[in-house]
C-alpha cells in the first residue's frame, strides 16, 4: 500500500458552509476509526457525523468503520475526542501516528473522557503506543463474586468486564455474541455507564485472544469490534494484579488477527502506568459532504483492490456512460477503455471517487503529463512544463448529484495532492461551458498563445454507433 500522509490542515479547510469534513480512516490492529479533522464541539452534531460516517462504511461491508472520532492537530499540543465523548485507545494511537507522521517521537495527547493529557508517540520500529488512562488502586480491578474467575476493571471514560468463559460463545455469529455481550452489561448494571465493554478471554499456545463487545451509551453503538485498546489493557491489568508484578509489552491477539502489545507497571500496592502499543495502518483518506440527499463521501483510491470492486461489479462502467452518454459528448466506451485507463490513474496517477452508500457517483483522475504523449506534444508548443505538469484526465458526476459541490471537491481533493509549484492542465468540450465555469471558478485560465488556442482534435464512438470528432480546448493552472 502506498504511505500516506495528511499535510497539516488549517481551521478553514477544515469544514465550509456546505458542511464538508476532512477524515482519515485508520486501522490500529483493527478496530477501523475514522478520524475528523477538526474538533465539533456540539455532540449532537458529532452523532450526526458518526452516524453519516457509519451508513457509508458499514458494518459487514470490506471498509467497515467501528468509530469516530475528532481531531485537532495544533501546533503544541493534538486533541481528539469520540463521536460519544468516550476514550478510546486506539484512536489516541492513530492521533499520535498522524500528529507525528509516522515518524518516531513522542507527543501529549488531551483525550476526550480523560482529565489530563496522555503521552503517546511512535517507536523507532514504527509502532504507535498510547499511555492508557488507568486509576491506580488495584481495588479497581474486582473479582465478580458471581463468577470468581471472571473481573469488573474501572478505567477512566469506560468499565471492562474479563471474561474467561467462552464456551458461551464458540459457534455463534456476530448478532449473537453481541447479544450475549450486551445482556452481560446489563445485568451488571454497566449499561449507565458511559462506555462497557465485555472481553471474552481466551488463552492460547499463541497467547492470549480476546473477542471485544463495546457499548457506548451516548452514541447508543455496540459494536463486535476488531481490536480494542481498553480491553486490551484490562486483560493486561488482571493479569499484573494476578501475578503481583509489572507485564511487558505482554502480546494480546485481537479478532483482527493482529497482536496489541500491553504494558502494566504495577508494585503490587499500586498500578503506576498502562500503555498499548502496536502498528498502525492508513487505509484511506477523503472529505464528507452533507447534502439534502444524504451524506456523501469523496475518497481517494489508493489499490487495484479499491479500483478493482467497482470495475468488478459494472458501477464504474455505468456510471461513465451515463455521465459522457449525454450533451455535449453523446460518448461510449468499451469496459476494456475505461478499465485501462482506470488502473492507468491508479497506478500512475491520482484517483478521486465519489458515492454514497448505494454506489458510485463521481470521479476525478489525474495522472502526468509525460504519461499522455500525445497531448504533452501539443503542450511543448505551448511553453507547458512537461515533467511538472499534472494533466486532469477526467472527471465526471452523475446528473442527478450535479450542482452539490462535488465536482468542485474532486478537483480540490487533486490540486491538495500536488506538489507546490505544479502546473495542472486540464481539457474539455469548447460546448461544454459548465466545466468552464468551474475550472475559471478555481483560478484556471485558458491556454493560448498570443492569437492562437491550445487545441485538440478528440476521435470517439458515439452513442449514435459511429465515431466522431470534436474540438477540445484546454485551461491551466499553478498550484
Amino acid at each position: 500500500m502506498k504511505k500516506i500522509m495528511e499535510p497539516q490542515l488549517k481551521p478553514k479547510e477544515l469544514a465550509s458552509s456546505n458542511n464538508q469534513y476532512r477524515f482519515i480512516n485508520m486501522r490500529p490492529g483493527g478496530n477501523d476509526t475514522s478520524l475528523i479533522m477538526g474538533i465539533v464541539k456540539d455532540p449532537f452534531e458529532r452523532i450526526k457525523i458518526n452516524d453519516e460516517i457509519m451508513s457509508l462504511y458499514p458494518s459487514g461491508s470490506p471498509n467497515q468503520i467501528e468509530q469516530v472520532g475528532f481531531v485537532d492537530f495544533k501546533p503544541n499540543s493534538t486533541e481528539l475526542m469520540m463521536a460519544g465523548g468516550e476514550f478510546c485507545g486506539n484512536a489516541t494511537r492513530s492521533a499520535a501516528y498522524l500528529a507525528l507522521k509516522g515518524m518516531p517521537g513522542q507527543i501529549r495527547i488531551k483525550a476526550g473522557g480523560v482529565e489530563d493529557a496522555l503521552i503517546a508517540g511512535v517507536t523507532t520500529d514504527g509502532e504507535s503506543y498510547a499511555q492508557m488512562p488507568i486509576y491506580s488502586d488495584p481495588d479497581r480491578v474486582q473479582i465478580d463474586s458471581s463468577n470468581p474467575e471472571n473481573n469488573f476493571v474501572y478505567m477512566e471514560g469506560i468499565t471492562q468486564y474479563v471474561d474467561w468463559n467462552t464456551t458461551q460463545i464458540k459457534g455463534k455469529d456476530e448478532e449473537e455474541i453481541k447479544k450475549i455481550g450486551m445482556d452481560i452489561i446489563r445485568k451488571n448494571g454497566l449499561d449507565t455507564e458511559p462506555a462497557a465493554g465485555v472481553m471474552f478471554a481466551k488463552r492460547t499456545r499463541k497467547g492470549i485472544e480476546i473477542t471485544p463487545v463495546v457499548y457506548v451509551k451516548n452514541s447508543n453503538t455496540l459494536f463486535l469490534e476488531t481490536a480494542c485498546g481498553s480491553g486490551t489493557t484490562a486483560v493486561g491489568m488482571v493479569l499484573a494484579k494476578n501475578s503481583g508484578n509489572s507485564i511487558i509489552e505482554e502480546p494480546i491477539i485481537q479478532p483482527s488477527g493482529q497482536t496489541i502489545k500491553v504494558s502494566i507497571n504495577f508494585d503490587g500496592t499500586r498500578f503506576n502506568y498502562a500503555q498499548i502499543q502496536g502498528l498502525v495502518e492508513i487505509l484511506n483518506m477523503g472529505t464528507l459532504i452533507e447534502t439534502d440527499d444524504g451524506p456523501i463521501v469523496i475518497e481517494r483510491i489508493y489499490t487495484s483492490q479499491q479500483l478493482g470492486q467497482y470495475l468488478e461489479n459494472g458501477e464504474l462502467l455505468s456510471a461513465y456512460n451515463i455521465i459522457f452518454g449525454g450533451p455535449p459528448y453523446d460518448e461510449v466506451f468499451s469496459y476494456e477503455e475505461v478499465a485501462t485507463d482506470f488502473n492507468e490513474y491508479q497506478k500512475d496517477g491520482t484517483l478521486f471517487f465519489a458515492r454514497n452508500k448505494n454506489g458510485l457517483i463521481g470521479f476525478g483522475a489525474a495522472v502526468p503529463l509525460s504519461k499522455k504523449k500525445e497531448i504533452a506534444e501539443i503542450a511543448k508548443q505551448f511553453g507547458i512544463p512537461i515533467e511538472s505538469t499534472q494533466y486532469m484526465a477526467d472527471l465526471g458526476v452523475l446528473s442527478e448529484w450535479r450542482r452539490k459541490s462535488i465536482a468542485e471537491v474532486l478537483v480540490k481533493e487533486r490540486i491538495k495532492s500536488f506538489a507546490k509549484g505544479t502546473t495542472v492542465l486540464m481539457r474539455t468540450s469548447e460546448s461544454n461551458t459548465a466545466s468552464q465555469r468551474l475550472y475559471k471558478k478555481l483560478g484556471f485560465i485558458q491556454v493560448t498563445d498570443q492569437d492562437r488556442e491550445m487545441q485538440q482534435e478528440v476521435r470517439q464512438k458515439r452513442t449514435s454507433g459511429e465515431f466522431e470528432r470534436d474540438r477540445r480546448i484546454f485551461f491551466k493552472k499553478i498550484v
